[in-house]
């Protein structure tokens, strides 16, 4: 028969092993009942007599500082981390000349090899120069988006808008009295110049991608060129014949919009012209079949939409005949 258990069988307790670690055993974490603080501890102030006067002291002492410490470094650290676009970087003169110097080399290894009709060696060297050359802004955008900008404060204000004459002279006036300095000047003609080549390579890699027919990329370069200079007359024309080409309907209508400004930019002595006008007569007819295309292959899908649902009826389109009416309109008559 088992025993039964009595108390002498329980493990003796050793209060030792329940003591707080040796950090916790401070002033900080020790307090007496009586609400006074141990004097012992070093360290502290000794007027600090209980926990809310030391709480006090602290507060107002040395935590206030780690914390303005600790969020300086996080300060420190987010604007280490942070991403910075390519267009919030601002190259210094040196730097943009020595990038468009080596984009210029490029970009002539590319003229080299594409006249000896390696044009993938030509692609290559195009887009090599494409990452050297910076982002640069366009003051041509700029100042559109200011005279917008002015144009529709007049226009919310009620104040009589000056023409562009008038404009125009109060624009030198403003110069002639703030001035640019010869360093803003000639970070001007820089930026210029870079975009300037920026363009001149897009449209290169065009005539590359043209070459292999690679018309679709060949529109994205003349886009990315026309984004520069919208009327650059070789990138409407590479990107008109590579939609020509490509020859959907969106790309016919496009190459019909390029071909119309192309028409009226150029002078008539201009070589291009007669391509150009025999394109512009023969598009609109192209534009005509594609739609008519277009519109017969979503009417066949529709087709089959609908006698997928109407078969379930043991019914087709087809049962289903559509004349047209002395109004104009449209009638339509069910069949066996």
């Amino acid at each position: 028969m088992t025993p039964e258990p009595s108390f002498d069988d329980l493990p003796t307790f050793d209060a030792t092993k329940f003591e707080p670690p040796s950090w916790a055993r401070t002033q900080f974490h020790q307090w007496e009942k009586n609400g006074e603080s141990s004097t012992s501890q070093s360290g502290f102030d000794a007027e600090a007599t209980s926990k809310e006067e030391y709480n006090e002291e602290v507060e107002t002492g040395e935590e206030e500082d780690v914390w303005e410490d600790a969020q300086e470094e996080i300060r420190g650290d987010a604007e280490r981390d942070r991403v910075v676009e390519p267009d919030e970087v601002r190259f210094t003169m040196d730097e943009l000349r020595e990038l468009l110097d080596l984009a210029t080399k490029l970009k002539n290894e590319g003229n080299d090899v594409y006249k000896t009709k390696r044009y993938d060696e030509a692609i290559g060297s195009y887009l090599k120069a494409l990452d050297h050359l910076p982002s640069v802004p366009n003051p041509n955008s700029t100042e559109k988006g200011e005279k917008e900008d002015t144009k529709k404060k007049t226009e919310e204000s009620g104040i009589e808008e000056v023409n562009d004459e008038e404009a125009l002279k109060i624009q030198q006036e403003e110069q002639n009295q703030i001035g640019l300095s010869l360093e803003e000047e000639e970070r001007r003609e820089i930026e210029d110049d870079v975009r300037e080549m920026t363009k001149a390579v897009w449209g290169n890699l065009a005539a590359s991608y043209l070459a292999i027919k690679d018309d679709k990329k060949a529109v994205e370069a003349c886009t990315e060129a026309l984004k520069i200079d919208p009327k650059y007359i070789k990138g409407l024309h590479r990107r008109a014949t590579a939609n020509e080409r490509i020859g959907d309907l969106s790309a016919l209508v496009a190459a019909k919009e390029d071909y119309t400004l192309l028409s009226s930019l150029l002078p008539s002595s201009s070589p291009l012209l007669p391509s150009i006008r025999k394109s512009l007569i023969y598009l609109p007819e192209q534009i005509k079949v594609e739609e008519k295309k277009q519109m017969d292959e979503m009417m066949g899908k529709l087709k089959d939409l609908g006698n997928s649902l109407l078969g379930n009826f043991g019914l087709s389109t087809d049962n289903f005949k559509f004349e047209k009416q002395e109004n104009g309109g449209w009638g339509m008559q069910f069949q066996r």
